[in-house]
């Protein structure tokens, strides 16, 4: 008699087709943890450079932004860095999903109408930094924008600007102060006594870096020293600050940056990345943002208007060691301002 042997029922299969199930999820669940996969979208930032305004050297927006950008850029943090020059673009669509925003410019970039745009972006959630002259918009725009943006500003007849030795010490236990050795020293145009809102005003607003100005520090006083300036003195002065949300954009206020050399202190210039990364929400590495130090040929590219012969130098102890200046006698008149010499050189023209 033939015998003939039954197929395998059904449910004998089961457990063979389950075990497969189960290494396919896995292989699958594997690939999606992948960091190629897993990879977030980089956190924008754009950095706007004003217009040349001053002699080789100071206020080198254009050169100063590239430098920042490049550090940024090679830092293999989740970060993608823009620069823009001169002034506001022409084409507002490069602030589209732009995630932070630092502008480095003169008197608040004088954006006039413009500002309102920049409202509109911060209020959807783009945070904003100013650096240097950048902070000193007119009164009327710091009230209405700045103080909302990024807490506060600077005020003519209100804050000073001298030239003087800062030892500086970034907020204690702030990611901004990461991997910077405590206080380090820089030789700047060092606003103080910015126009700060109360704590009833922005009770997330604080300072994230200061020093004391004291008169065997001061260099150079300015025509916009004032009595203010005078009375706070020996008091510890913010030269960063910050307004913090817990939801939204962030804001940052920076005074430092007149001279571009400045950019080749790497303590100098890891508390401005280290705020830059912060500013965009992302976690500022334990050491600091790590960039790749700066010399003097690497300091002198991207000039607006350099000088043959008389490169940028590196900073020196020298710089440290210069003799204060006698504090002017606020019942007398300051001296004229002094004229400002023209260009001798054109700009490079508009660039994206």
């Amino acid at each position: 008699m033939k015998i003939t042997q039954s197929p395998r029922s059904s449910s004998a299969a089961l457990p063979q087709l389950a075990s497969h199930l189960i290494m396919c999820l896995a292989l699958l669940l594997a690939l999606l943890l992948s960091p190629t996969l897993t990879a977030q979208t980089p956190k924008k930032v754009l950095f706007i450079a004003g217009k040349p305004s001053h002699g080789n050297g100071e206020h080198e927006f254009r050169a100063g932004c590239m430098l920042l950008a490049k550090g940024l850029n090679e830092s293999n943090l989740n970060i993608e860095a823009k620069v823009h020059y001169y002034g506001w673009p022409k084409n507002e669509s490069i602030f589209d999903g732009v995630d932070a925003c630092v502008i480095y410019a003169d008197a608040g970039g004088k954006f006039k109408d413009k500002y309102a745009v920049l409202d509109a972006k911060v209020k959807a959630g783009m945070s904003i930094m100013f650096m240097h002259y950048g902070v000193h918009p007119k009164k009327e725009i710091g009230e209405k924008y700045f103080t909302p943006w990024i807490g506060g500003y600077m005020e003519t007849g209100w804050s000073v600007n001298p030239h003087w030795i800062a030892d500086i010490f970034p907020k204690e236990g702030h990611s901004v102060g990461n991997g910077i050795k405590v206080p380090f020293t820089a030789y700047d145009e060092f606003y103080w006594n910015m126009r700060f809102p109360s704590e009833e005003e922005c009770d997330c607003c604080h300072s994230l870096a200061t020093a004391t100005p004291t008169p065997e520090k001061i260099i150079r006083y300015l025509r916009l020293w004032n009595k203010h300036g005078e009375d706070t003195l020996n008091t510890p002065q913010s030269l960063m600050w910050c307004r913090d949300p817990e939801t939204g954009g962030r804001g940052i206020g920076f005074v430092g940056g007149h001279y571009h050399r400045n950019w080749a202190i790497d303590d100098f210039r890891t508390l401005v990345l280290n705020a830059i990364v912060w500013l965009a929400r992302e976690e500022v590495p334990e050491g600091g943002v790590i960039s790749q130090p700066i010399d003097q040929e690497e300091l002198n590219k991207n000039l607006d208007r350099p000088v043959k012969g008389k490169p940028i130098l590196l900073p020196t102890e020298a710089l440290y060691e210069q003799k204060p200046m006698d504090m002017p006698d606020l019942s007398k008149p300051l001296p004229p301002k002094p004229k400002k010499k023209k260009a001798s050189k054109k700009p490079a023209e508009e660039a994206k």
